[in-house]
């Protein structure tokens, strides 16, 4: 794995004490957003001042808990990469469906639920190589940037927030200019610490700009200055009509899971080709353990977050460090209630610059994973209902009001996760009558290389392998072809060469060609003829064919049995 430009600290480098204290809150300033999710959800609850205090604390628990086991990546759990976790209120239907039907303390034992199914779905996971392919984990990546991108609009054009449409632009400009000004143009600690800065400058502006009103205020400094969690504080109870909810919420949520962790293999990783999904699963191992404590604790579900990934990447530090500096901060946060509403004073229209500067990183790093690899009208189609699913998420929603539709509108969860199930069923569906095997067959002396590409190109499209695999493979091709005929390896019979029946396999991983034909086998060579060989030896030239076909591919090898041959040219993609 070799490390990005753009990246300062990869995943095992140590950056100093000091950077890693301000990346941390850093990372908090961001993931600070979440926790209003937790005060919006004891309101939804109906819980007291004391019980949502303890959601807002158990989820932070829960969270330092996951980035640790996230990154610690001890007994097999956890991907090993900085990868922090947060709530979603994409999880908030479900919960009052079986808040509404069970009771509160049931809401806490199908957070357990959740957390099993995630990691029952993290083992299917890793059997599903054949539809998780190259192409949806882009599309999961840029599904996760666009969701943060309209996510941020609506933060930033909230006509609720009190504020007047020129202090809103203002905000926003200062705060995105700021990042975008120190994440451009320095370089070193000020490009790491851009998004700090960024929000710095929010906040600066807000105050001098009596952007955060008397009120929010007031509920700082009303706040105790030290809380101790008590886990179990407000119940937990299983109730087995909360499993068909708790089963598909786990679904989505590792679906949302699995575009994250892409997201962090694709930022840490230059030479990145496709998603390793031994390490997705490891990693949707954690978050389900994560939620399996955070019943108990009383938390809200977690999922990877999208967006702290990207933020890591786009100021330059992923270590693993980060991670245990990120936890510390998180726990000491859970004991100190005015730490926990600082963030609900924050204006809108900063965060919303935040997540802009954020969503514009990722959703680009999805699209570069698309274009990385052939699509033919399958993959195409699969991708594209998959995006316009995943972006229409709320169209949909809209009308499904009525009682009927309600239990289906709890189960469409998120925009990401709807997008990526869509193209996974699809890709599936396709995979009917797309076979990993094909063969033609081809007249040695009158075929040209253009047909000889065409077909090639079109497997390459038909099986999503990379631009640069296949044409490494008509290059070889055709010089094999070349060899075959111009050195007379082809038996000839009543004046006419034998055709060459070309074979094309591609699992995921390789690119295979096969050239099956009749008549001398061509010896590949692993080391080329010598200067007195090629003088004196009339073989010579045809060893040092074999010799740099040889070398055109990642693997070569020749086949025979008497006069039928077989010549295995192998390319990894």
């Amino acid at each position: 794995m070799r490390t990005p430009d753009n990246i300062l600290y990869g995943t095992r480098d140590t950056p100093p004490i000091r950077i890693l204290l301000v990346l941390a809150l850093q990372q908090m300033s961001f993931l600070g957003v979440y926790l209003v999710i937790s005060p919006l959800f004891a309101r939804e609850l109906g819980l007291d001042a004391g019980q949502s205090l303890q959601l807002v604390s158990a989820t932070l628990l829960a969270s330092a808990l996951g980035v640790i086991l996230q990154t610690a990546k001890l007994y097999g759990i956890g991907s090993g990469y900085f990868c922090p976790l947060q709530a979603t209120s994409s999880t908030f239907a479900g919960l009052l469906l079986v808040k509404t039907h069970s009771g509160l303390e049931a809401v806490f034992g199908m957070v357990g639920v959740v957390g099993v199914a995630q990691m029952a779905f993290a083992w299917l996971f890793q059997r599903l190589r054949s539809v998780l392919t190259v192409q949806v984990a882009g599309l999961a990546v840029l599904l996760i940037g666009l969701g943060l991108g309209h996510y941020a609009i609506k933060q930033m054009l909230d006509s609720e927030t009190g504020l007047a449409g020129q202090q809103q632009g203002l905000l926003c400009a200062l705060t995105l200019g700021t990042m975008i000004a120190f994440n451009v143009w320095s370089s070193g600690v000020l490009r790491l610490f851009s998004a700090f800065l960024g929000l710095l400058a929010g906040l600066i502006g807000s105050c001098l700009t009596d952007a955060i009103p008397a009120s929010a205020w007031a509920l700082f400094y009303d706040a105790p200055l030290f809380y101790w969690p008590r886990p179990m504080n407000i119940g937990w109870a299983f109730d087995s009509q909360a499993l068909l909810p708790a089963i598909i919420t786990g679904l989505f949520l590792a679906l949302h899971g699995f575009g994250a962790l892409v997201a962090a293999q694709r930022f840490n990783d230059a030479d990145w080709k496709r998603p390793d999904l031994q390490s997705v699963k490891q990693g949707i191992l954690a978050e389900g353990l994560t939620n399996v404590c955070n019943s108990f604790l009383n938390g809200l579900p977690l999922t990877s977050s999208g967006g702290a990934v990207s933020l890591a990447a786009s100021t330059g530090c992923t270590s693993r460090r980060l991670a245990y500096w990120l936890a510390a901060t998180m726990v000491a946060i859970a004991f100190m209630p005015k730490a926990m509403v600082f963030w609900q004073i924050l204006p809108l229209p900063v965060m919303g610059a935040a997540l802009i500067f954020l969503a514009s990183f990722t959703a680009l790093s999805g699209l570069q994973i698309i274009a990385s690899r052939l699509l033919d009208n399958r993959k195409t189609l699969a991708l594209g209902i998959g995006l316009i699913f995943g972006v229409s998420y709320e169209s949909i929603l809209r009308p499904l009001h009525h009682d009927a539709w309600m239990t289906l509108k709890t189960l469409l969860f998120s925009g990401v996760s709807l997008g990526i199930l869509v193209a996974v069923l699809l890709s599936a569906l396709f995979q009917i009558k797309n076979h990993t095997h094909k063969q033609r067959r081809f007249d040695a002396l009158h075929s040209s290389l253009d047909e000889v590409i065409a077909f090639l190109e079109e497997q390459g499209k038909s099986w999503g392998a990379s631009p640069e695999t296949v044409s490494r493979a008509e290059h070889a091709t055709w010089q094999a072809f070349e060899i075959l005929t111009e050195y007379g390896l082809l038996e000839t019979e009543d004046g006419n060469t034998d055709k060459i029946c070309l074979q094309t396999i591609f699992n995921e991983y390789t690119f295979t060609v096969i050239l099956n034909y009749t008549g001398k086998p061509l010896e590949l060579m692993t080391h080329p003829p010598s200067h007195e060989q090629m003088l004196l030896d009339d073989d010579a030239v045809l060893h040092m064919a074999g010799y740099l076909l040889h070398h055109l591919a990642d693997q070569a090898k020749v086949r025979h049995d008497g006069t039928q041959c077989g010549l295995h040219l192998l390319f990894n993609d």
